[in-house]
Order: structure tokens, then sequence, then C-alpha cells
């Protein structure tokens, strides 16, 4: 610590004491600003002369003071004069000083350039060495309690742009310039191009992937809209055969229905033949039976039994299944040819026929046997099986 001659500091301090110029500074420090920095020490009272400063006690409150890694080369005081006062005279005695410390920086500092995930890339801010004069206002006071210092800065903004050491910066701190620093961001270029590279391919499947669903969604709307344009024109096609077959133009009746039954169409030929069946034309209903007929090779015929006679109950029973095969059919004249029979008894066994289907009545005769039938409202033909020896049953063939 540099300070003035001994005789000089001890004879302006005398000099002081003497005036009561230190006991009037008490109203000067109460409004200190909240920028000064204060520390109280206490001590035995006769450690030191009441005169003097100790070097120990400014070092330790400047260092404290100081950031690191800032410490102090050397430290010069230089007392201050200040008006006297009439309380100085019973206030306990107090000094004030300026404080000049020389500060070395004990190693490099660093500014922070950029940040790249846990790297952080740092610029040299200071080499270690750089020395600054660091100034403070100090006021003092010495009682029986020890010393109590104030040390109030008077170089503001003197470490700005220093920077901080390495060690105190965040992440894993690498140096701009060093191969480190360009092998890492060699290292973290690739990564990004890698990311890129990826982000730029997973856009472009998800763009793909849109594309096929927006191309999808667009092919099913068409297909619907298709659908749905051939399911009105259908309803229009079966509701124009509809309304053909159920018009009062017999020749359209006729024409539609041949139309239809000549076709390839199942559906518009099952609507045909519904509405030729229920319809009250017999040349349009004889069509549709001829139709039906021509189309069937075996046909079940069902029996029931009739309440004028108990027994036909048991014959029903005794039958068992009756069918109608039929051999041959001419749609010209309605001429039928085959076997009728059920197994049950010898004179309904399956024997040879001859039949004709005259508009809506289908008669048919084989040996001992008559099965009459009529066309109904149900798409069925209903009526009679006589036969020899046997109670007159009902019967019926559903035209399916």
């Amino acid at each position: 610590m540099t300070r003035p001659e001994n005789g000089r500091f001890a004879a302006r301090i005398a000099a002081g004491f003497a005036m009561g110029l230190l006991a009037s500074w008490a109203p000067w420090i109460a409004p200190a600003t909240p920028s000064a920095w204060a520390a109280d020490a206490t001590g035995p009272a006769t450690a030191l002369p009441a005169e003097t400063i100790p070097d120990s006690l400014l070092r330790s409150r400047i260092e404290a003071l100081l950031p690191a890694p800032w410490r102090i080369e050397s430290l010069t005081v230089e007392p201050l004069a200040a008006p006297p006062s009439p309380e100085a005279r019973a206030a306990e005695p107090r000094m004030a000083a300026r404080v000049t410390a020389t500060v070395v920086l004990g190693g490099p500092t660093y500014l922070v350039d950029s940040r790249e995930g846990p790297v952080t890339f740092l610029r040299p801010a200071a080499e270690a060495g750089l020395t600054k004069s660091w100034v403070a206002t100090a006021l003092a006071s010495h009682g029986p309690g020890g010393w109590t210092v104030a040390l109030t800065p008077q170089s503001p903004g003197l470490f700005d742009g220093i920077g901080k050491p390495a060690a105190e910066l965040p992440g894993r701190t690498v140096v701009l310039g060093t191969p480190e620093a360009k092998s890492l961001r060699e290292q973290l270029d690739r990564d990004a191009a890698q990311r890129l590279a990826e982000d730029t391919e997973r856009r472009r499947r998800e763009e793909e992937r849109l594309a096929q669903q927006t191309a999808a969604a667009k092919a099913e709307a068409a297909r619907a809209e298709t659908e749905r344009r051939a399911v009105e024109a259908r309803i229009a096609q079966v509701a124009d055969l509809r309304g053909k077959l159920s018009g009062p133009d017999r020749a359209a009746r006729l024409a539609a229905f041949e139309a239809a039954l000549g076709g390839n169409d199942p559906a518009l030929r099952q609507t045909a033949m519904d509405a030729a069946l229920q319809s009250r034309d017999p040349v349009v209903a004889n069509l549709a039976l001829k139709d039906w007929i021509a189309r069937h090779r075996a046909v079940p015929v069902q029996l029931y039994a009739t309440k004028e006679d108990p027994s036909s109950e048991v014959v029903v029973q005794n039958l068992g299944p009756m069918t109608l095969e039929i051999d041959g059919f001419s749609p010209v004249n309605g001429a039928l040819a085959g076997k009728l029979g059920a197994p049950g008894y010898s004179i309904a066994r399956p024997s040879s026929i001859v039949g004709t289907l005259a508009q809506t009545e289908l008669a048919v005769n084989s040996f001992g046997c008559a099965l009459t039938l009529r066309l109904a409202e149900h798409r069925t033909l209903d009526g009679l099986l006589r036969c020899q020896t046997l109670p007159t049953l009902i019967a019926r063939i559903t035209l399916d």
C-alpha cells in the first residue's frame, strides 16, 4: 500500500480533530446513496491508533466488493477535509479519505457470443494482468466497540464489458477461434444439416401422405357421387317401369313387361313379376305366370287339411311332401307336362301329368289325382287337390 508521509498525514488528522471537522460528518453520512456498500468491523479499541484506518480492514472490504478474479495490487489512501461543526467536539473521532485501489485481473474473462444447445461459444473480453483504478470514498469512525467503515464507490461502470471467467458462464464453454470451437462448430453444422434433411424428408412424407389422403377423399367423393347418381337413375328406372306396368295403357304395360322379362336385369325382372302378379290384368298376369313356370323344374306343393273332413289332417301327415316336376312347358298355349305325386299313398305317388295354364288358372291331372290352382293376391297359386279314395285337400304353390 502506498501512503503519504506519516508526519503530514498525522498533522492533517490532528488539525481536523482540533477543529472538530469530523464530528460534523454525521449528517453527511446519513443520506448516502443506495449504491454505497457498507461494512462494519469491530475489534479491540486499543488495536490500532484512532487516526489510522487499518490497511487490512480496507483491503478486506474492497476485496469483498470486487468481482472475481480481480485482486488488489496497491492501495492509496488520501485524507479528506470537511467544515467543522459544533457537534464535532461531542462525537467520537471520525475520518474521511479517498481510497484508490489498483486492481489487477487475475485471469482471462469472456463474453457470450452464442449458444448452440448445451454449448456456449465465448469471445475473449480481457486478458489476465489488465489493471484498473477502483476509487471510493471511505468514512470511518473508531470507538470503544472498534472500527466502523463505510465505502462509497466512485467508479461506476468500471467493470462493464469486462465479462466473466469461463467457469462462471453456463453450459459447455468453448472459446471462438480454438480447434475445439472449430470442431464443435462443424459438428453442430452437420447435426443441423442432418436435422434439416430429416425435417425436410418428414415434411415431404407428410405432404405426400396428405396428397394421397386428399386424392383418396376425392376419389371416394367421386365414387359416392357416381353411386348416388346411379341409385337415382336406378330409382327413376324402376319407378318408370312400375308406372308403365300400372298405367291404363295395356299395350304399354305389355311392352314394359316383355322388355323387363327379356332383359338381363334380375331386379327389373323381379319388379315386373311383382307388378304383373299383383295386376288385375289377366293378360299381363298370364305372361308373368308363364315366365315363372318356364324358369322352374321342380315346384313344391304345400298341402293343408280342411275343416269339413277331420281325416284330412291324417292324410296330410301321411302323404309327405308333394312335388310338381315340370318336364316341358309351352309359353304359346300354356301346355304343361311332367310328374306330380307324394310318397305316402299309392294313389298319389308320382305319375305323369298333363296340364294347362289358362290366364291365371293352372290345372294339372295325373293318374287318380287332379290339382286345380288359381292366382291369389299374395303371389301364390291357391286351390284344391282331389285324389280318388282320399279326402279333398287345400293346395298352394308359392311364387318365389
